[in-house]
């Protein structure tokens, strides 16, 4: 079920990638340069799954179906309160995270929640207005994994993406702010 976002609302950014920290930084580089009003839903103050392949490796079509939920409430709401929003738990993470998980347990089959989780992102993803992916320069055998899966979820859905290494610089960070589209 799509969870339909209002015909006037503010544009929604979504940032990223394998690591809080990594997109932590993003979204305060952003912040900065776009100012005070803009509205930044999703942070967390646990590390992501992601930093274990045994935490990772357990993530089902269960799991990712109810944090696809509510990471599309919060931004429903979010774009009716602010003409600029940044969504740091997308989901093409969750997306990631469940194509990951499966990798890992050697899964092939196409079952019945798999395919309503992709169907479900599929239409979803549609909403972002720009998607900023955040690549580690070093990756953690885990993070490696997430991110291969959520290269193949941002090439399969056709997101249009910024993909950046981080530390940011400067420039990127201004590239980026002129990129998006308010």
């Amino acid at each position: 079920m799509k969870i339909a976002l209002p015909s006037h609302r503010g544009t929604l950014v979504a940032v990223t990638g394998a690591t809080t920290p990594a997109k932590t930084e993003v979204v305060d580089a952003l912040v900065k340069r776009l100012g005070p009003a803009t509205l930044t839903i999703g942070a967390r103050s646990r590390p992501d799954p992601e930093s274990s392949i045994d935490t990772l490796a357990k993530v089902d079509g269960r799991t990712a179906e109810d944090a696809i939920t509510i990471a599309r409430m919060a931004e429903s709401a979010a774009v009716r309160a602010s003409s600029l929003v940044i969504t740091v738990r997308p989901v093409l993470d969750e997306l990631a995270r469940y194509r990951a998980a499966r990798q890992l347990r050697h899964e092939h089959v196409q079952h019945h929640v798999m395919s309503r989780v992709e169907d479900t992102v599929a239409w979803e993803a549609a909403d972002y207005d720009f998607v900023v992916w955040c690549r580690s320069p070093f990756p953690a055998p885990a993070v490696r994994v997430f991110e291969a899966a959520l290269g193949g979820v941002l090439e399969d859905l056709c997101v249009p993406h910024h993909s950046l290494c981080l530390p940011l610089i400067n420039e990127t960070v201004e590239h980026l702010v002129a990129s998006i589209p308010r």
